[in-house]
């Protein structure tokens, strides 16, 4: 009886089952990495069409996966549902206190970005409820690795991205910082300065040495994007992320190992691409693309010799080639801290740190003028300035607005009407450049508590994590450094307005805040059927709840551009149409009452452009360019009196603006 090979029929279920295997992990990896990539080059997720379209998106798939149970259901651990309590309330209040805002329509894009940074964390709950922590992780080190690479790349080959000159021809002093995809350098830093720390973590523990070489690849390129950024607040979060590193990741001997050929390599890169005047004065033309390709060839020579020296490093580890490097006891460790404790007193006696200090605080308070020229802003020498860039000033009027107003706020949305008359320098600024500073004017103390409880959620489950090393905390460890680099961003700057920034740290906050199914695990008890229902039906109302606030948010802006769009082809007509149809729809929002009057007086019908600009005056009376469109009105009518009464209020409400001198 003749044999007959198996082998044709076991090799598809073979393959089919290794491909089974695959897919979660692959899907983790997409979920961390996808929406970084996609808003990251939508500028940063700053616009509110980006982040509340996306939003959207977002919501429709977390309500129909998880209902259908396409999506795992979250599993949140205890931290974890205090920290979804908080972005909770922290939307519910931003909400309300639209009713006293001075700017709604911004404010309810304020409370968009809330909604997306809970529906973030809910997504990176559900791939950690999958067992997939540490690939959603790898995805979101991807995604910024992608961002900021490709941000370097627009340095190093300029003619590839030609629209990567669009915000320093906006900005001219800022033209020789890394700004493109995000459009703002320091985030490009903030994005380098999660990564570095994330890629070290996931190295020193990954589960195969091809993993752990791939992961600290990047390196280079990211030490060299966060390089031409020059931007002070991205090395402070650097930082304290390898600090946090330090403190949370063991075995801290190989992490320690782990950092050598990244900063090895590091070091070479910057050497190359810092070395070049071309490079690093943005020159253009043949001499900063010459320049450019040799770095680039350099840089990846490097990110190539990082991943070739880890990856044989975990490989003789795995093979037992390498000594067995004895962990140090708890008692040496703080043997160790203490005498590090001793050194630093020591050393800062003898330096005389608090005067040092006291003159460092006194130029920190002073304003930007006093401390740094143009040219120092726009070059490595800025690196040695401690100046706050205004920081200072903006921070003060935020507690000035909280002692105001130190329960409800000034309403969200309204900093910047808050702002411009109460700054001392023409300077323009929309955010208070710290997400906490500018929550505690807005929301009071309930918005800036709820911040801090989200923010401090996932990094007290990640020390819980480091101290206990039990394995039902998972890889909570893991995701500490860079969620504190990211807190060190916000508390600093306007990061939480970049929506790709946040989307990264909220699902690696959710890597410290989930609960994974262990094989190996006991199986949970069956829920009653009514549990069930209650969490379905509260999820979908959650569900519908977000993506009906997102698809108003969304009208406003969205007429408003059609409106433009319609303009720029000299149809006004239809562009009059858009703008009534968004100043109909979203009775408080200013933006398209404020377009219709704009189109009105390109028309010459004077009197429709008067109605409109009183009509956004009244929506938004603390706003001064409903009054300037007014004055302006009134002037080409031949008011004089009440053009001059209008431009008197706009001058008031924004007395340092150069149109209005």
């Amino acid at each position: 009886m003749p044999v007959v090979s198996t082998a044709t029929s076991t090799a598809p279920p073979r393959a089919l089952e290794s491909l089974g295997r695959l897919a979660p992990p692959l899907g983790a990896v997409a979920a961390g990495a996808g929406p970084v990539v996609l808003l990251g080059f939508s500028q940063g997720g700053y616009p509110v069409q980006v982040v509340a379209g996306y939003g959207v998106a977002l919501w429709w798939l977390l309500l129909v996966g998880i209902l259908t149970g396409a999506i795992p259901r979250p599993r949140p651990t205890t931290v974890g549902w205090v920290a979804l309590a908080a972005i909770t309330l922290l939307s519910l209040w931003g909400g309300v206190s639209l009713t006293w805002s001075a700017d709604p329509e911004r404010g309810l894009t304020e409370v968009s970005r809330a909604i997306v940074a809970g529906g973030s964390l809910l997504l990176g709950l559900s791939a950690v409820r999958a067992g997939q922590g540490r690939a959603l992780a790898g995805g979101v080190l991807a995604g910024l690795s992608i961002v900021v690479g490709a941000a370097v790349l627009s340095r190093l080959s300029p003619g590839l991205v030609p629209g990567a000159a669009e915000t320093g021809a906006f900005l001219p002093s800022t033209r020789t910082r890394l700004s493109w995809p995000l459009n703002y350098w320091n985030t490009i830093a903030a994005a380098a300065a999660m990564a570095i720390p994330l890629g070290l973590a996931l190295a020193t523990r990954a589960r195969s040495p091809w993993l752990s070489g791939l992961a600290v690849a990047p390196v280079p390129l990211l030490a060299l994007g966060l390089a031409y950024t020059l931007s002070r607040g991205g090395i402070l979060a650097l930082a304290v992320g390898l600090l946090a590193a330090v403190a949370l990741i063991a075995p801290r001997p190989v992490l320690i190992r782990t950092l050598i050929a990244p900063a090895i390599a590091s070091a070479i890169v910057l050497k190359i691409g810092l070395g070049s005047d071309a490079l690093t004065d943005v020159l253009g033309g043949a001499a900063q693309t010459d320049a450019g390709r040799r770095t680039l060839v350099v840089a990846v020579l490097a990110s190539l010799g990082t991943f070739l020296v880890q990856s044989g490093l975990a490989s003789a580890d795995a093979a037992h080639w390498t000594p067995r490097i004895p962990r140090a006891s708890r008692r040496g460790f703080l043997a160790l801290v203490a005498a590090c404790a001793v050194a630093a007193i020591a050393v800062g006696i003898a330096i005389d740190v608090p005067d040092r200090v006291q003159d460092g605080w006194a130029r920190f308070q002073e304003p930007v003028s006093a401390t740094v020229n143009v040219d120092e802003r726009n070059s490595a020498a800025r690196l040695g300035s401690i100046s706050s860039n205004g920081r200072y000033e903006m921070w003060t009027a935020a507690t000035d607005a909280f002692e105001a107003h130190p329960l409800q706020g000034i309403g969200l949305g309204s900093w910047e009407s808050w702002w411009n008359p109460r700054r001392e320098d023409a300077g323009f600024v929309r955010n208070a450049h710290s997400q906490f500073f500018e929550l505690l004017a807005e929301t009071g103390a309930i918005g800036a508590l709820l911040f801090v409880v989200l923010l401090g959620a996932p990094l007290a489950a990640a020390g819980a994590a480091a101290i206990r090393r039990r394995p039902e905390l998972g890889d909570a460890a893991l995701v500490g450094p860079p969620v504190a680099a990211f807190a060190v961003g916000v508390l600093v700057d306007w990061h939480w307005q970049i929506t790709a920034l946040v989307v990264a740290a909220m699902t690696l906050a959710a890597v410290a805040l989930g609960r994974g199914e262990r094989p190996d695990a006991t199986p949970p008890p069956t829920r009653p059927r009514w549990r069930a229902a209650v969490q379905a039906v509260g999820l979908a109302a959650v569900a519908v709840g977000s993506i009906a606030v997102l698809a108003v948010a969304l009208v406003a802006p969205q007429a408003v551009d059609a409106s433009r769009d319609a303009a720029a082809r000299g149809d006004l007509a239809a562009a009059a149409r858009s703008a009534d149809d968004g100043a109909a729809a979203v009775s408080f929002a200013a933006s398209p009452v404020l377009q219709r009057a704009i189109v009105a007086e390109q028309a010459g019908d004077l009197r429709a452009a008067s109605d409109a600009a009183t009509e956004a005056a009244r929506r938004t009376p603390d706003d001064w360019r409903p009054w300037f469109v007014i004055a302006r009105v009134a002037t080409a009518q031949g008011d004089h009196a009440r053009a001059v009464r209008a431009f008197r209020e706009a001058r008031r409400l924004n007395p340092h603006s150069s149109l209005l001198r």
